[in-house]
C-alpha cells in the first residue's frame, strides 16, 4: 500500500538512479570528448543532488516537474549533438509513462500533483524536433557504432522495464478495484453479509425439493433504536450477522433493515431453532445496559414450480404468523 512516506522513498531511489546514469554518461562523453554533453551531465549530477534535498523537504510535485524537464532537455540535447543512433530519444517515451504514473499516485494519495496532459506534449515535441533536426543536419559529434548500439539496447531496456512495471501495477490496481466494487455491490456495508443482489444469484442453485427459505426479523428493533440510539442498533445488527455467518450449511444475507434471509438444503428445521436460541441467549449489552434481543423466523420449504417471489412470500407469511403469535419463535 502506497503512502506519502513510501512515495518519498521511491523518489529518493529514482533520484539516486538518475544520478548514477548521469555519472555514467559523464564518463562516456568525457572519453569521446563531447564537451557540451560533459558539461550538461555535470550539471545534471548536481541537479539530482538538489532534487534529493527537494524530496527531503516534501516538494514532490516540484521534483516530478523538474525531473521531467531535466530528462526531456537532456535527451533532446544528446540527440542534437550525437545524432539519432544513440537511442537517447527513447527515454522521452519512458518519461511520459513515469509522468502519468506520478499523477496517478498523487491523485490516489490526495496530494498536490502535476497534470500530465499539459507536460507530456513537451516530450512529444522534443522527440519530433530531434527527429527532424537529425534528418536535416549531421550530428556535430559521432559515437562509435558499437557504443551507439549498446546505448540503444540500454535505453530500450530501461524504457521497457519502466513501461512493463507500471502497466503491471495498473493491471493489478484495475483488477483489485473491479473486485472491490463488485464485492461492495454484493455485500451490505454495515454487517459485511451478502445483500439481496448477491442472493439473487444464489437462488437458482438452491431451488430444490429439499430446500427451505427463512426470513429472520429482530423483534421490537425500532423500539431499541428509539430507546438506545442507532449506534446500539448497528451493534445488534452486526452481532446477529456474525452469529448467522458462523453457522455452517446455510446461505445468509441481510435482506433489509432488521431482516435477514436464510436459505438451507437440509430436511429439518434444527438449524433455525439453533440460530433462534443462540440469538435469544446471546449476552447483548450496550453502555452497561443488558439487552433482551429476540428474533422471529418464518420459513417455507420449496414447492415444485414455485417462483422465487412466491417462495419468499411463503416465508414472509410464516414470519407474519410468528409475529401474530407473540414473536420470538420459529414458524416453519
Amino acid at each position: 500500500m502506497l503512502s506519502e512516506k513510501r512515495v518519498k522513498q521511491l523518489c529518493f531511489v529514482m533520484a539516486g538512479l538518475f544520478m548514477v546514469i548521469h555519472v555514467g554518461m559523464f564518463l562516456l562523453f568525457s572519453k569521446y570528448q563531447i564537451t557540451p554533453l560533459v558539461w550538461e551531465n555535470a550539471f545534471s549530477i548536481l541537479f539530482y543532488v538538489g532534487m534529493i534535498l527537494l524530496i527531503r523537504f516534501g516538494k514532490l510535485k516540484a521534483f516530478v516537474i523538474s525531473t521531467f524537464l531535466e530528462i526531456t532537455i537532456h535527451m533532446g540535447l544528446a540527440v542534437y549533438f550525437t545524432g539519432w543512433g544513440g537511442g537517447f530519444q527513447i527515454c522521452l517515451i519512458g518519461i511520459c509513462v513515469l509522468l502519468f504514473y506520478a499523477e496517478y499516485v498523487g491523485r490516489s494519495l490526495k496530494m498536490d500533483t502535476v497534470r500530465s496532459i499539459f507536460l507530456a506534449p513537451a516530450a512529444a515535441l522534443v522527440y519530433l524536433a530531434s527527429l527532424i533536426v537529425s534528418k536535416l543536419r549531421p550530428a556535430q559529434y559521432a559515437l562509435p557504432e558499437q557504443i551507439e548500439t549498446g546505448m540503444q539496447i540500454f535505453w530500450a531496456l530501461v524504457v521497457f522495464v519502466i513501461m512493463l512495471g507500471i502497466l503491471q501495477i495498473f493491471l493489478f490496481v484495475a483488477i483489485r478495484s473491479q473486485e472491490e466494487l463488485s464485492s461492495e455491490a454484493m455485500h451490505d456495508k454495515l454487517t459485511g453479509l451478502p445483500n439481496r443482489y448477491h442472493m439473487a444469484s444464489v437462488f437458482p442453485k438452491i431451488m430444490s425439493r429439499n430446500s427451505w427459505l427463512a426470513i429472520a426479523d429482530l423483534d421490537d428493533f425500532k423500539h431499541m433504536n428509539d430507546t438506545f440510539g442507532h449506534n446500539c442498533g448497528d451493534i445488534i445488527l452486526k452481532t446477529v450477522a456474525e452469529i448467522l455467518r458462523r453457522q455452517e450449511g446455510i446461505e445468509v444475507c441481510r435482506w433489509g433493515g432488521e431482516e435477514f434471509l436464510i436459505a438451507g438444503v437440509k430436511k429439518d428445521e434444527g438449524i433455525l431453532q439453533d440460530l433462534h436460541h443462540r440469538i435469544e441467549e446471546y449476552p447483548f449489552e450496550y453502555q452497561g445496559t443488558k439487552l433482551n434481543v429476540t428474533v422471529t423466523i418464518g420459513a417455507a420449504r420449496y414447492q415444485e414450480g414455485q417462483s422465487i417471489d412466491e417462495w419468499i412470500n411463503a416465508a414472509d407469511e410464516k414470519l407474519y404468523e410468528g409475529k401474530k403469535q407473540g414473536k420470538n419463535r420459529v414458524c416453519f
